[in-house]
């Protein structure tokens, strides 16, 4: 077995490591290579700009420790090492012996402060990730959607978004934490967000904040006939027209507060005559009996 040198040079981690596109797919497809956590911790760095991000922030980011990610991807690593079965990596220098993450993962010292290390997913991983598109444009939560539309880079030199007006077929649920769920878009839902100029579409005079990331307000998506519906419908929920631009104050009301059944009125009489057009056929005295069962 071949044994692979990891040494620090000009503040980078360098090591020669040979795997290919399409080894990546296949380790990709084997679930005793890449298991859950692994494709989850995996996830959260393939999300962020350049597939690249420190430890601490991406402990801060999902509330966790920010050494919580190093244990999983040490030991994908050593998966995909014993896998394949042809080299073996040895850390010099004042790198471990017996350090793995470099397989999976490049890493470079940047100047933060205090100077810290990026870690950035290898490229043929990437390509690999993209081409089995393992991690969609899909979150399969209310939550886990807000939150990437919320760190992705929404640019106010996107142009205007018009509806298609056309119906979508419906995907797949995807069995996710013990339950099925239905994927939703962040494209489809960032879409939506343009046409409505980000603002409340409940009221556009209520108050909103600037997104830290663009000089956008900030604004956040809600599917009017909840998605968790699906199988009610021939058709996807997931579509522009079904989602409008709520401020964080309406969408929390809508789901959890009185006087609801007023805003889903208002709602639906803006967009009833949208959804006919994309198949969603619904009255508002249906639309409210959903939302008093959710």
């Amino acid at each position: 077995m071949i044994e692979k040198i990891c040494e620090i040079i000009n503040d980078e981690y360098c090591c020669d490591i040979d795997i290919t596109i399409e080894e990546w797919k296949e380790l990709l497809t084997n679930p005793t290579v890449f298991d859950d956590k692994s494709k989850e911790a995996i996830k959260k760095w393939y999300i962020e700009p350049g597939y690249s991000a420190t430890c601490g922030y991406i402990g801060k980011k999902y509330n966790e420790h920010s050494m919580s990610a190093n244990g999983i991807i040490n030991g994908l690593a050593g998966r995909v090492q014993k896998e394949l079965g042809r080299f073996v990596v040895k850390g010099i220098g004042g790198i471990a012996t017996g350090t793995r993450f470099i397989v999976v993962m490049k890493s470079k010292l940047i100047n933060a402060k205090p100077k810290t290390w990026e870690w950035t997913i290898r490229e043929e991983l990437v390509k690999a990730i993209e081409e089995l598109n393992i991690f969609s444009d899909y979150s399969y939560s209310d939550d886990a959607l807000i939150s990437d539309i919320s760190d992705n880079d929404i640019s106010s030199d996107n142009p205007h978004f018009e509806y298609s007006g056309r119906p979508k077929n419906k995907k797949d649920p995807v069995y996710v934490k013990n339950k099925y769920s239905y994927p939703r878009s962040h494209k489809v839902s960032i879409n939506a967000l343009r046409h409505a100029n980000n603002k409340c579409e409940f009221d556009d005079t209520h108050l909103t904040f600037t997104r830290r990331n663009s000089d956008l307000s900030y604004t956040e998506p809600h599917h009017l006939v909840p998605i968790t519906y699906h199988n009610n419908f021939e058709v996807s929920l997931d579509v522009e027209e079904n989602i409008v631009s709520l401020c964080c104050n309406c969408h929390k009301q809508i789901h959890l507060g009185k006087g609801f059944e007023v805003m889903l009125e208002k709602l639906h009489n803006d967009r009833k005559d949208l959804l006919t057009r994309v198949g969603i056929d619904i009255t508002l005295d249906e639309l409210i009996k959903l939302y008093k069962n959710n």
